[in-house]
């Protein structure tokens, strides 16, 4: 499979106003149904792209996260594809579009994408972040082309009516909190419980899901990525001495991998030592750990922490674990190294998770479709075989993705587990009850073993 990964470079006024000129021609989500040709789609190949950052502070742990979709697209193409038409995935590298992620001269979202739509693509799926995809919402509407699997817990994919062509994938924040605030009451009923968000949709709506839940910290503060970034951490010290000096025995984070690392140093430098909740956006032990190990700290000190999973976590019995590890292991462009003992990360379990989705939805959309009558392929169909906890379903109302998942605890700088298996789902209001999943998601399909 041909693979195109963006490099820094110059993009011109010119040359956007020209890629403009050609994405105009494509036809629009809505009324694509009726066009003879499908853009980014021939008979032997389907190209799809994505903005990622492959650079950057938001680089650390992400930059896995398409790569490893990609080795699902390269381990189907090895096989003839899906109904016979191979996958190529062209990602542009978008330093997660701000220079507050440390991102000076890498071209931004907006003209990533315009590079995207010029080549063309039948869709984006699974680029990555809030603001960075909220950005060119508007544009690939414009352009008809879809936006894919948004790797993001945001409620902003959940708009079918304004932007009929995005969905979202993962659990959103607010569900991930709610289930959070129901572990707390149970385990923590009179502690004293503060909060460390990201200063955007991520700390707002996982506050949002908390408070829903019947959580409302002593103590909420926001962080602001530009401040962790020029900082580089020390911006998080007085949070962790205000939290520590206000006497919380549970700190909640929803936060980047860079800013658990920051948290955690903090606290350990004040020698303070609550229980910690961490997001799953920013738990995984491995991409946490590491900053700290090269600091040259041997002791993790996110291990008891609690954190959340909507994908089965490595060392479990689910046949998807064997399957994505012989996955990753014959993707020698991408993961050269990835043998039998290498440790799977949690980004590298998210990108296969909606990389089986994308090419579940493929096989159902069949040899002929269009960009319309693939959203009707979504809204109507089940993705109940797909390695996530809880099927991924879709309708013409709800496109937010996965409702649900089951808590976890980190056991060392490389692994976590289950704390009782128990899988739970709600919705993203505030009146939605956690409920005990009555059905999970089933086996690996016999056309993908």
């Amino acid at each position: 499979m041909s693979k195109t990964y963006a490099r820094r470079f110059g993009t011109t006024g010119a040359a956007l106003l020209l890629c403009t000129g050609l994405v105009m021609a494509g036809s629009s989500v809505v009324s694509a149904g009726a066009a003879t040709h499908t853009p980014g789609v021939t008979a032997k190949q389907i190209t799809i792209g994505a903005t990622v950052p492959l650079t950057g502070i938001a680089a650390a742990g992400y930059n896995e996260v398409a790569k490893a979709a990609d080795a699902v697209f390269e381990y189907v193409n090895s096989k003839g594809g899906i109904n016979h038409r191979k996958i190529k995935y062209i990602l542009k590298d978008d330093c997660y579009g701000t220079p507050g992620f440390g991102c000076t001269g890498t071209p931004s979202t907006v003209s990533q994408t315009h590079a995207l739509l010029s080549v063309p693509v039948f869709a984006t799926v699974g680029s990555l972040g809030t603001p960075t995809q909220d950005s060119v919402r508007s544009l690939l509407k414009s352009n008809g082309v879809p936006q894919f699997f948004v790797n993001s817990g945001s409620r902003d994919w959940n708009n079918p009516t304004t932007y009929p062509g995005l969905y979202g994938w993962q659990t959103s924040y607010t569900e991930e909190s709610k289930i959070f605030a129901q572990y707390l009451s149970a385990t923590y009923p009179t502690a004293n419980v503060c909060f460390l968000g990201q200063g955007d949709d991520f700390g707002t709506d996982g506050l949002a899901g908390l408070v829903a839940g019947g959580v409302t910290p002593a103590d909420t503060q926001l962080y602001s990525v530009a401040a962790l970034v020029t900082t580089q951490g020390a911006s998080f010290g007085p949070y962790l001495a205000r939290f520590q000096t206000e006497k919380c025995t549970v700190v909640v984070l929803d936060t980047i991998p860079g800013a658990t690392d920051a948290a955690l140093g903090a606290a350990l430098q004040l020698g303070y030592s609550p229980h910690w909740v961490i997001s799953s956006v920013g738990s995984d032990p491995a991409t946490v750990f590491a900053p700290l190990a090269a600091k040259g700290l041997s002791v993790d000190p996110e291990v008891g922490a609690v954190s959340f999973s909507f994908l089965p976590v490595p060392g479990s019995s689910s046949a998807w674990i064997p399957w994505m590890r012989k996955v990753l292991t014959a993707d020698k462009a991408q993961f050269p190294g990835f043998n039998a003992t290498t440790t799977m990360d949690g980004n590298m379990e998210y990108g296969i998770g909606w990389g089986v989705a994308f090419v579940e939805a493929l096989k159902a959309a069949g040899k002929t479709f269009t960009r319309a009558s693939f959203l009707k392929t979504l809204s109507k169909t089940t993705f109940s075989q797909t390695p996530s906890l809880t099927p991924l379903r879709y309708t013409s109302t709800d496109h937010q993705g996965l409702n649900g998942g089951f808590l976890t605890t980190v056991t060392s700088s490389t692994a976590v587990k289950a704390i009782t298996g128990k899988i739970f789902t709600t919705d993203s209001t505030p009146s939605g009850p956690v409920v005990a999943a009555k059905k999970v998601s089933t086996g690996i399909p016999s056309w993908l073993k």
